[in-house]
């Protein structure tokens, strides 16, 4: 990230005029698949991205900011350029003011439990939605934060989709508190939930373990259409260089994808030296088929790692390696097999590898 200081007004003009501070960062990243018509990358394919960050500080203990990234290219050399991910603020010690692709408050809150499906909260409300932006309120006291967010349509002349949320901690305790409620709208968008929700949840740490409780509540925004709760409980705890964790969660099953019914999973990861591993297991009570996994790494030195395991209830099978050129640079192979079902798409294992033979070098500035 590089650093610069400019003046808010011309320097020659104002005597004294505010500074402000203006970072630059961004990526790059070219590579070759070849694995044609699965996921996104065919043959050859490169991006680049620009990301801008503006800050300067005002009156009163208040700092205004900004920050944009823009697509620089993406599998193309002489489109017009898509800017996305703007954010402008206003911030203080202990309250702030948000417009733009941020979270709503619900998910800057909540804390769950892994497999619920009633927790249905709205994740990207701005994600493939030009239009669409979020509007939210930070407010911190005392180790409490709370916030409330509407999204805002350029299109329109009012807001939707409320959205509360509010986490601490007493003592040895923590909670989450999310409330969403109904949208007028419809989004086709996979993040984009139009359900009202509201869910709690509360954690402790006792002799080592970690244990959270939640609970969540989902109305469809159909009428009629599903209402359902989930109960969940969830824990880790270490072994020395194992930590064994493992969830449950009761609800219902309801059709369209929406829940599959009582979960539990168990995972178990193991970190020692140059060794990683991690194991995980989910069944549920609908007939979708267990999920498993194994991923496993091994740093070999000088720069290198290598990656292996197996993703998708054991039908993807992967391997690759990563050399680290230093200042942010990689280059990197992999080899991923998904048996035909391409089911993983382009995040096959914990590595996110593609399909196929693939090979690239990556950027980070």
């Amino acid at each position: 990230m590089k650093y610069i200081l400019l003046a808010s007004a011309s320097a020659f003009a104002f005597a004294g005029a505010a500074m402000a501070d203006v970072s630059f960062g961004g990526d790059a990243e070219l590579g070759y698949n070849d694995t044609v018509g699965v996921g996104d990358n065919d043959g050859f394919y490169w991006s680049a991205n620009l990301e801008a960050t503006l800050k300067v500080e005002l009156n009163n203990g208040l700092t205004a900011g900004a920050s944009v990234s823009i697509e620089l290219s993406d599998d193309n050399l002489s489109e017009d350029m898509d800017t996305s991910d703007y954010v402008l603020w206003l911030e203080s010690e202990n309250a702030a003011l948000y417009f733009g692709a941020t979270d709503p408050a619900a998910i800057k809150h909540w804390a769950g439990v892994d497999g619920m499906a009633a927790d249905r909260f709205t994740e990207d409300a701005t994600d493939g939605e030009d239009d669409l932006a979020v509007l939210r309120g930070d407010l911190t006291w005392g180790g409490i934060g709370a916030s409330v967010s509407v999204l805002a349509e350029a299109q329109y002349d009012d807001v939707d989709q409320l959205s509360v949320g509010a986490s601490g901690s007493f003592g040895n305790f923590n909670f989450s508190l999310a409330y969403q409620d109904y949208s007028d709208w419809y989004w086709p968008n996979g993040d984009f939930y139009d359900d009202r929700v509201m869910a709690v949840s509360v954690g402790t740490t006792f002799g080592g373990a970690d244990v959270t409780l939640a609970y969540a509540k989902v109305d469809s925004w159909v009428p009629g259409a599903y209402s359902f709760d989930s109960i969940g409980i969830q824990g880790s705890y270490p072994i020395g260089p194992v930590t064994v964790g493992a969830h449950y969660v009761a609800q219902d099953i309801v059709a369209g994808g929406v829940s599959d019914g009582n979960t539990w999973g168990i995972n178990v990861d193991y970190a020692s030296g140059p060794i990683g591993v991690s194991v995980y297991y989910e069944d549920y009570e609908s007939a979708t088929p267990a999920d498993w996994g194994i991923d496993a790494s091994y740093a070999v030195g000088n720069g290198l790692t290598v990656y292996a395991g197996v993703a998708g209830s054991g039908d993807a099978p992967y391997i690759g390696g990563e050399f680290d050129m230093g200042n942010g640079a990689t280059l990197g192979l992999s080899y991923a097999d998904d048996n035909a079902t391409h089911d993983q798409g382009d995040e096959i294992g914990a590595r996110d590898y593609q399909e196929g033979a693939t090979a690239w070098v990556s950027f980070t500035f």
